[in-house]
């Protein structure tokens, strides 16, 4: 397995052996890394839109970051016009993404549906749009319009199953929500929808043996079908009103992994670390941003309904009022210019971590947030689960399709190459 670490020797294992890349010069390779991070930060060619066409929520989950800023407005025809004014105030834009957040954003459905209607009429390559409900009042009408909406992917809560599901997401008077949605996933599934449906299980100890439970049924309800589930770790501040110690820790959150690793046979999280290794999300780039129902602007999905978090409006003919907050975004928590993560092992695989908390953390001094990717405590047990896994796929596909072995001249064999950014 072949990573850059900031050592030559990166991983050391009585299971594996010794694994060693001889890195010319790290310095070298840390300016283009943040070279390339940089590049990607400053893109101005793509424009990422968070949209929450309201921060009403019709339901109440304790552990939502926004449990105590429920905001009724929605957005006007007035600020839809001047969001499509704003869209086309970038020039050099040419490519144009967008996710439909909240609160709810099916409470404001037919603000979803004015604003596509004049994003079509832009002179933009629209990449697709993705939709992040908690699936209650997915009904079939709304279902019949997503294609025509060029809403490409839906991501649906679901917390377990039905017993426990609705003690953990009840709707904001009070009553279980389970059956409704799992009734609206059925018709998703059964329609001529073209996207893909992505259940998120939101894991802290009440729940942690349900996910299992709750996946198997799913993928064994859904067989065929476009449909994903996957693990989120719940893991809030000290300042949270949600009951901390349910919390998983980074070393909770590895053992629910490995766990689940071990029982289904294959990795539910990031194993290798292949993914985002230039830390790059909506946050962090100069042309993404969370617009919330009023025209305020923030720069990341968390800080919504915040108000110390606003970095500007879309009333405004220069937008952003508070260049330092975005400025703290992209460069301030870059981990090349920080000494600590300079001299840890791990970077740059780790990606630097979360945008957000990494700020609250370093920036604000909030306490209790484990910004840092789980890789920097935990790499080697990831990497050997990782390769016990593609060990275990190379031999099922010896076995049934008898490919001949192959032998690597170099004395070692990349199995897993970093994907490299478009």
């Amino acid at each position: 397995m072949l990573i850059w670490s900031r050592f030559n020797t990166l991983f050391c294992s009585e299971r594996f052996g010794l694994f060693i890349y001889n890195a010319l010069s790290n310095t070298l390779l840390e300016l283009d890394r943040q070279y390339r991070r940089q590049t990607l930060c400053f893109d101005s060619s793509r424009l990422a839109l968070t949209l929450c066409p309201t921060l009403e929520c019709n339901f109440r989950c304790p552990y939502c970051f926004e449990h105590s800023q429920q905001n009724s407005a929605v957005m006007t025809p007035d600020t839809i016009n001047r969001l499509i004014s704003f869209i086309k105030s970038y020039q050099d834009v040419r490519h144009l993404s967008i996710a439909w957040y909240g609160g709810e954003p099916l409470l404001a459905f037919e603000v979803i549906c004015d604003l596509m209607e004049k994003i079509d009429d832009l002179d933009l390559v629209f990449e697709g749009s993705g939709l992040i409900t908690n699936g209650y009042l997915l009904d079939s009408e709304k279902i019949s319009r997503l294609n025509n909406l060029k809403i490409t992917s839906v991501q649906i809560t679901l917390d377990g199953p039905e017993e426990v599901h609705d003690k953990r997401r009840f709707l904001s008077g009070g009553g279980p929500t389970f059956r409704r949605i799992m009734e609206n996933v059925d018709n998703l599934m059964n329609s001529s929808y073209e996207g893909v449906c992505t259940i998120r299980v939101n894991i802290d100890k009440h729940n942690l043996d349900q996910f299992i439970v709750l996946r198997s049924a799913l993928l064994e309800r859904f067989r065929g079908k476009k449909l994903s589930v996957y693990a989120g770790q719940v893991n809030t501040g000290f300042g949270h009103s949600y009951d901390g110690t349910c919390n998983l820790d980074m070393l909770a959150w590895k053992d629910f992994n490995l766990d689940m690793r071990r029982r289904i046979g294959q990795p539910t999280g990031a194993f290798y670390p292949g993914g985002n290794m230039d830390s790059i999300c909506i946050a962090t780039t100069h042309y993404g941003f969370v617009v919330g129902p009023e025209g305020e602007l923030y720069k990341c999905w968390e800080d919504a309904g915040n108000k110390a978090m606003v970095t500007g409006s879309i009333f405004r003919d220069n937008p952003v009022a508070n260049p330092e907050l975005q400025a703290l975004y992209s460069n301030g928590i870059d981990a090349y210019s920080d000494p600590e993560c300079l001299k840890c092992d791990v970077l740059p695989i780790c990606g630097g971590g979360c945008a957000n908390k990494r700020l609250r953390a370093k920036q604000f001094g909030e306490k209790g947030l484990e910004f840092c990717s789980p890789y920097k405590e935990h790499l080697i047990i990831y990497l050997e689960s990782y390769i016990d896994y593609l060990r275990s796929m190379e031999i099922c596909e010896a076995l049934l399709t008898q490919v001949p072995e192959k032998h690597e001249s170099q004395g070692f064999r990349v199995i897993s190459p970093e994907k490299k950014e478009c």
